[in-house]
């Protein structure tokens, strides 16, 4: 926390510049659109080594989660949906295609005292925050932060940048044209974010074309939008839309086909979303799983990740007594959508939400108590706390960038933007 009191200690001067210098920053119009009202008014600081071997160890647990299909399951990816508690329809949406999984994803970290937990893992290109660095290189052309970056000698990944050596790698074309598919009437509703990654990945030469999945046209198998020829597709379409809209199905089987023609590169598979399963966590932290497997994976979960496990009948009792230590999580809802906090709850408050979610449903993890991050309020000059959630992304090369998100201490213990005060910034790391 010491670069994070010396930016404080800056702040405190209100006619020194830094206390509104995210203000300030020189964000690209369209992004500054897109999340100007929703930014925390200072970035956060990492450990730079502690951060990324935390972020590596995510990466080795999702190669880890990759081989369970082969491992428990002898590569029947049906069965292993089912161990994770998917249902048909996804099922049949996940495994429709062949295509392995890519390490393309985002964490979502809390900082501890003993270092960083993993939450959950969001695994597949449909990722919101992929251009947050943009306030890295706003604040760095500020001259009160481009100074204080400088003296405490920080650094950050620009995640655009890596999208974009990763897409002209998977293409082998140095400006691939790329489309940026919703699923069927979805891009309205997020067209401003869009917007902004389209306007941000100019910079490193990839054109990016928006669309919906029954836009694509195709010749000679080819993949069209807008009358121009596609090299890669970036999934913005969920399995969830597909399963909300059967419309879509057809389109994205389009695609897969086209994928597996060799005439464009999918970003990611279907096959990725099944990892983004939080009962993937659980099922990795069974004791009968772990005992076949290495001393050093068997470290690797005991390092990253909190105690985790299917909520079944014979746990019910243990998580019904510790209450004031567990949190209830459905296998895949998004955005802290049906979780349960027991020490937000009463005892019977927690019975019935137990005895509710008693089927196989839901995944249990013992509470994570994250360090609080102290934020100015620019315009009182009074310190606030905030509760952080941690967001790296994931590349087959290491750690990309970090998008994190931070709700007031006080108020909701699920950190998610969609609360009231819920507000997102970047990550440099010193």
């Amino acid at each position: 926390m010491m670069v994070t009191q010396k930016y404080l200690d800056a702040c405190a001067d209100e006619h020194g510049g830094m206390r509104h210098v995210m203000a300030a920053a020189p964000l690209p119009e369209v992004f500054a659109g897109a999340w100007g009202g929703y930014l925390l008014p200072r970035p956060l600081f990492a450990p730079g080594d502690e951060f990324r071997r935390a972020t590596a160890d995510v990466i080795d647990l999702f190669t880890l989660l990759r081989t369970l299909p082969d491992r428990l399951f002898g590569g029947d990816r049906r069965a292993f949906c089912a161990a994770i508690g998917a249902d048909e329809q996804r099922t049949a949406v996940m495994t429709a295609a062949a295509h392995e999984p890519i390490l393309y994803g985002r964490a979502d970290l809390y900082q501890s005292e003993d270092g960083y937990r993993l939450l959950e893992l969001n695994s597949g290109s449909e990722l919101g925050g992929v251009d947050i660095s943009e306030v890295n290189r706003a604040l760095l052309d500020t001259e009160p932060f481009g100074a204080f970056a400088k003296e405490h000698d920080l650094s950050h990944v620009d995640t655009p940048a890596a999208i974009a050596r990763h897409f002209i790698e998977a293409t082998q074309k140095e400006n691939p044209v790329v489309a940026d598919l919703e699923a069927i009437g979805a891009m309205p509703v997020y067209l401003g974010l869009h917007r902004a990654f389209q306007e941000t990945m100019k910079r490193y030469g990839v054109e990016i074309l928006l669309g919906e999945a029954d836009q694509v046209q195709y010749r000679d198998g080819r993949p069209y939008l807008q009358d121009r020829p596609i090299d890669l597709v970036v999934r913005y379409f969920s399995v969830n839309q597909m399963v909300k809209d059967p419309r879509n199905v057809e389109h994205v089987q389009a695609l897969e086909r086209a994928h597996e023609e060799g005439k464009v590169v999918l970003w990611t598979p279907l096959s990725n979303s099944m990892f983004s399963y939080k009962s993937c966590l659980a099922l990795v932290s069974d004791p009968d799983v772990r005992a076949d497997l290495s001393a050093e994976e068997n470290a690797l979960i005991d390092r990253i990740l909190p105690w985790t496990r299917i909520l079944t009948p014979d746990l019910v009792d243990q998580v019904r007594a510790e209450r004031e230590h567990m949190i209830l999580k459905p296998f895949a809802n998004l955005a802290g959508q049906g979780i349960h906090v027991g020490w937000d709850q009463t005892d019977r408050e927690w019975a019935e939400n137990l005895a509710a979610c008693d089927g196989r449903t839901h995944i249990v993890q013992r509470r994570v108590v994250p360090v609080t991050e102290p934020v100015m309020d620019p315009a009182t000059g009074t310190v606030h706390d905030y509760r952080a959630v941690w967001g790296p992304f994931l590349f087959s090369d290491g750690y990309g960038g970090a998008f994190c998100r931070t709700v007031p201490v006080g108020g909701t213990s699920v950190v998610t933007l969609n609360s009231i005060k819920g507000r997102s910034t970047s990550a440099f790391l010193y």
